[in-house]
């Protein structure tokens, strides 16, 4: 009997990756499993497209691609959906910081390259611009960054307009707005409307507040023993930390379960 191909949707950082942001040989060895039986995968992450092939394995080079938290999707390369922050969206904001009496560190994720708005200390590349020369633009993202640590950010909070939202983790000492409609969830259902599957084919795996959705809406939905409470309130069972080889755990239960 032909199974039916299941699709792994996997977030990367706290996930699949271990603290060393590498691939454990056992993940690896179950994604290999997971792949000869037939099944797919897919990436889904909140990294830019930059940053996510210089983490992943050969084995998931050409593997189709979620980032932004969900704001695009990648298939062989080419963006094949993309849901950026309203421009109005974008603008208020910008008013509304330059306006608070504050300073703030603000970056725009567009079209793969970081633009802020002043040089401070971060590893990975950016352009310090005029963000407000830029807001019409398509917005995958836009990032508060906290350099000094994260305050009392309550009154940011306040100040997202419609058509967007916050996405707040205690894991990382930013903010990210992203479109309101803007969800892994959401992107993994643009991927599968061509091929006429559901979210029931899916079977997804996470860590972190950008993984609600995709692991609620998913067929099975997993989360790893190191994911925030709320991706566990939404998952039908725990697999193993990320530094324990929960992917591989999961995978290979996953498996002994088909027929």
């Amino acid at each position: 009997m032909k199974l039916n191909p299941m699709l792994l949707a996997l977030d990367l950082d706290d996930t699949l990756l271990d603290a060393d942001k590498r691939v454990s040989a056992a993940n690896l060895a179950a994604l290999e499993g997971w792949l000869a039986a037939g099944h797919e995968i897919v990436v889904a992450t909140g990294r830019p497209p930059r940053s996510v092939a210089p983490v992943l394995p050969p084995l998931l080079h050409r593997a189709p691609r979620i980032v932004y938290n969900g704001a695009q999707a990648i298939v062989d390369g080419q963006v094949v959906y993309a849901n950026p922050l309203p421009a109005f969206a974008v603008r208020q904001m910008l008013a509304w910081t330059a306006q608070s009496g504050k300073e703030w560190w603000i970056g725009l994720e567009i079209e793969d390259r970081l633009y802020v708005n002043r040089h401070f200390a971060k590893p990975d590349p950016f352009v310090v611009a005029d963000l407000q020369e830029l807001w019409t633009q398509p917005v995958s993202k836009m990032i508060f960054f906290f350099p000094n640590g994260r305050g009392d950010i309550d009154p940011l909070l306040a100040a997202v307009p419609t058509g967007a939202r916050a996405l707040v983790t205690p894991k990382f000492s930013i903010v990210q707005l992203c479109a309101s409609t803007a969800n892994k969830a959401e992107a993994l259902r643009h991927l599968l409307r061509p091929r006429g599957w559901s979210m029931d084919a899916v079977i997804a795996i996470g860590d972190d507040i950008n993984d609600v959705e995709m692991v609620r809406a998913s067929g099975i939905g997993i989360a790893v023993d190191n994911a925030l409470p709320e991706v566990k309130a939404v998952a039908d069972w725990i697999a193993p930390r990320h530094d324990a080889d929960g992917v591989a755990h999961a995978i290979h239960h996953l498996l002994g379960m088909m027929p």
